[in-house]
């Protein structure tokens, strides 16, 4: 015989936005004591399945075309072709679900969505080519490439010391030396696109860690006939009676140049040019004088065309040294390969001044 049982009306929850409940639970019904689950469209962002993570071939795809925010110049800087970055930037908008780039005819815009990936785009592709690092270095130390940057000041008589003689004692290390001003060094520094770089040690040197190599005297150069030619004991305070001659914005020795007349109080008359020899015909031809490292007087020719003076009392410096990632595994190797450089520059005759201690092999 049936039980008879007391009827129960239906009771409705209220409808909760989607984003206030897991989604299996939203627009759910309860009929008395039983519990009726209605699961929720799936329509809106999902999340991905970890399979469908993004590979870092994408991750680092995506990377160099913000960078140079040109298909064919990120595909060389990587070293593939325009079609397989093309295929893997597409790849990557489909698995995030919306587009990281606009094309342009002429060059790539970075979109909303592909700024606000980007950080973590970057983390991802340093974090794996530090893995890298970390892998090789358990090999044989110095080996491989190594992408060294150098800022222009110094490469015109840095440069052939570092090719001849790390060629020679590291045979296994292949060298890819770029020459860029500071700014530009610490950007490809930060970015992945340089190991280490050979820069002043002046400047704000964040997310670096620095390794001191050796120091460098500033001189004044002047035409052959300028008063001040031979003087051994100028002060930068009568930097203010001579047009002083300058490279461009983002020169390192600019700022010090500055900055040394700021010290002394002094505002002289400046005129800029974008290359130092550029700066120093200027001065043969009796334009102004400029201020240079001691190094830098051997590329001048013919040398009859120029004098030199030189500061007295405290004599300024520029202190060189070699900078890499904060975050690098490979911080025993720069320290080597910065004490090396040390080594060879003071076997030859440039007028340097040695750090001491140096940078530990």
């Amino acid at each position: 015989m049936l039980e008879a049982r007391p009827h129960r009306p239906h009771t409705t929850l209220p409808t909760f936005p989607a984003s206030r409940l897991p989604p299996i639970f939203c627009h759910s019904v309860i009929s008395g004591s039983p519990i009726a689950v209605v699961r929720a469209p799936t329509t809106g962002p999902q999340l991905m399945p970890i399979s469908s993570s993004p590979s870092f071939s994408q991750l680092r795809a995506f990377v160099a075309l913000c960078d140079h925010q040109h298909f064919g110049e990120a595909a060389t800087a990587l070293g593939v072709s325009q079609p397989s970055l093309s295929q893997a930037i597409t790849a990557l908008e489909k698995r995030v679900g919306g587009e990281l780039v606009e094309r342009t005819t002429r060059r790539v815009l970075v979109t909303s969505l592909g700024e606000a990936l980007l950080p973590f785009a970057r983390d991802a592709v340093l974090a794996a080519e530090a893995f890298n690092e970390a892998a090789s270095s358990q090999g044989a130390a110095l080996s491989g490439t190594m992408r060294l940057g150098i800022i222009p000041t110094i490469a015109p008589y840095l440069a052939p010391i570092l090719l001849d003689g790390l060629r020679e004692a590291l045979p296994q290390m292949e060298l890819d030396l770029r020459e860029m001003v500071t700014g530009d060094n610490l950007d490809q520094l930060a970015q992945g696109r340089l190991d280490a770089a050979i820069i002043s040690l002046e400047d704000d040197l964040q997310r670096t860690t620095a390794i001191p190599m050796f120091d460098e005297q500033l001189v004044i150069l002047t035409a052959a006939d300028h008063p001040w030619a031979g003087r051994t004991d100028v002060s930068p305070a009568e930097l203010d009676s001579q047009p002083l001659l300058l490279l461009d914005e983002g020169n390192c020795l600019r700022d010090q140049t500055l900055s040394l007349c700021q010290r002394y109080g002094t505002q002289p008359p400046i005129a800029v040019a974008t290359t130092l020899s550029t700066v120093t015909r200027m001065v043969a031809h009796g334009s102004g004088v400029t201020v240079i490292p001691e190094g830098a007087l051997q590329l001048l020719t013919p040398s009859t065309e120029y004098g030199v003076a030189r500061f007295g009392g405290e004599v300024p410096l520029r202190r060189m040294g070699l900078v890499h990632r904060v975050s690098s595994s490979r911080g025993a190797d720069f320290a080597q390969l910065a004490s090396l450089i040390s080594r060879l520059v003071s076997e030859t005759d440039l007028p340097t001044i040695p750090v001491k201690p140096l940078a530990a092999a």
